[in-house]
Parts: C-alpha cells; structure tokens; sequence
C-alpha cells in the first residue's frame, strides 16, 4: 500500500527490519539502545488531538515512509512534527499507539474488548506498517491471530470430532476482505486462509464461499492452504485423514468415500485421488 500524501523520493535503501525480542543483548545495547536518545519527533493522528513523541533516529531506523518525511526537505523535515490522516482500517490512534509499542519492546498486545476486534486491530496494524514501509512483524502478527482463533470455543457437532466452524468463528468478512489488500505472501494472509481450510474441506457451503467468489487474492490463498493440506493427507482402516492447518493435528475428513487400503496403509494415492476429484471445482 502506497503511502498518502508524499511525494515520491528516493529512500535509503537498507534500514533495521528484525524484531528486537530476538536480539542478543551486546547487538541490542551497541545498535537500538543508542537509538532510543537523541532528538525525538511529533507525530499527531487526525483531529483526535492525540499527538506522539518518538524517537527520530529509532523511527526513521525501521521505517523509510517515516525516514523520507523527517530526514527530507519536506515540511515535516523542517519542523520534524507531521500529522497522520485517518484512514479507515490502515490509519488510526491505535494503529499508531501500537507501532510505538513495537518499536520500543519489539512485540504487540492487541488486546481489545473481543476476539473479533483484536484480529481487526491486528489486520489495521499490518496494513499501518505496510504503508510506513516497515518489515519484520508479519509472523508477530500471525501469530497472534492464530492464537486468538485457537483460544475460541470448540464448537459442537454430531457429525464431525468439531464443528468445522470452530476456526472461523471470530474471523469475519471485513477481516477476509481488508487483510486480501496486503502483499501477496502476507503472513497475515496465509493464516486467515488457513483457518478457513477446515470447514472448506468438511462443508459443501462454508462461511466465506462468497469471498472467494469475489476476491480472487483470498481464493488464490485458500486455494494455497488446501493443496499445502492436501500433502498431509493418510489413509488407515477405511478412513482418509489430513491435518488441520492451525492446530497441526490429524482429523478425519467426512466427505471422504472409504477406501481399501489393506494392502498398503502407508500409501495414500488413492486417498489423494480422490480428494483431487472432490474439491477439483
């Protein structure tokens, strides 16, 4: 995502994109720490009249949205204060809040009231530090969402161990559609299309089969998922089993039709033949 109203430049070429949890202590304290004093900048947000004093040379260090605007001759440069305008989902206060969080302790909360929100709060962050040009919270950010999917109740089902449903309760359209707007490959992406897989495989009709309709990126990724998943499938006793994204566990898939593999249960061609005519649509 480009970022709003500046000009284009020609930026630094190499800034600092690891995550500062994962530092040695003697690199921490001879490269970030001495980043953290020096002069700072002022970043408001919008009208909220909520304004943020960071650290130039940390900022400008890890992102060159940032790095063009303050070490240019444009007028935050001169000032070294800018104003950030709202944009829904990418720009807010707490978009802003939570960069400052990562860039001083190098990791996020993302605690809101709900589940739902968290995960939105995390797709906004993403797209945040996608337009200031900032690498290296992708997987943080993964992360954490799947840690809120797994947290969710286990739905019930009298067909199934789980109701194929559980992974995309808190997952919701406007997650689907904001996180397709992020970079192919996207962390954030993959887990969102992940957690679709399950129901995907076990339903005729599941939760987000009008997205994929609609979003060519989402179904481009979901598509991803389910052959990645299709690789872990076995057969054993009659029954195909393939293992579910999130959790990494075995289950049976019960759309499956029985096979024979009395004569070789190592070998899962057939289960995988089958699967291929199955979800070939």
């Amino acid at each position: 995502m480009s970022a709003p109203n500046l000009p284009a430049v020609d930026m630094p070429t190499e800034f600092f994109q690891g995550n500062i949890t994962e530092m040695h202590s003697s690199e921490f304290a001879n490269t970030i720490l001495p980043l953290y004093s020096g002069a700072p900048v002022t970043i408001y947000v919008g009208s909220t009249g909520k304004k943020y004093t960071i650290p130039k040379a940390l900022l400008c260090a890890r992102s060159p949205y940032f790095s063009a605007m303050f070490k240019g001759d444009f007028k935050e440069g001169v000032e070294q204060t800018a104003m950030l305008e709202l944009i829904d989902g990418v720009v807010s206060v707490r978009a802003v809040e939570n960069l400052v969080q990562w860039l001083c302790i190098g990791r996020v909360t993302f605690e809101e009231p709900t589940s739902e929100e968290s995960i939105s709060a995390a797709i906004e962050f993403s797209h945040f530090v996608d337009m200031c040009g900032i690498m290296g919270t992708e997987n943080l950010v993964a992360d954490h969402i799947r840690d809120k999917i797994r947290a969710g109740p286990v739905g019930f089902s009298w067909t199934y161990p789980r109701d194929p449903g559980t992974n995309t309760q808190y997952i919701t359209s406007k997650h689907i559609i904001s996180a397709s707007h992020l970079p192919l490959g996207h962390a954030v992406r993959e887990i969102l299309a992940a957690a679709a897989v399950e129901e995907y495989l076990q339903r005729d009709s599941h939760k987000f089969a009008e997205e994929c309709h609609n979003l060519p990126g989402f179904s481009a990724d979901l598509l991803a998922a389910v052959k990645k998943t299709l690789l872990t499938v076995s057969s054993s006793r009659g029954t195909v089993d393939f293992k579910e994204p999130l959790s990494e566990e075995m289950m049976p898939l019960y759309r499956s039709t029985p096979i024979d593999d009395s004569n070789d249960t190592s070998n899962c061609s057939d289960a995988i033949t089958i699967l291929l005519h199955q979800y070939h649509a």
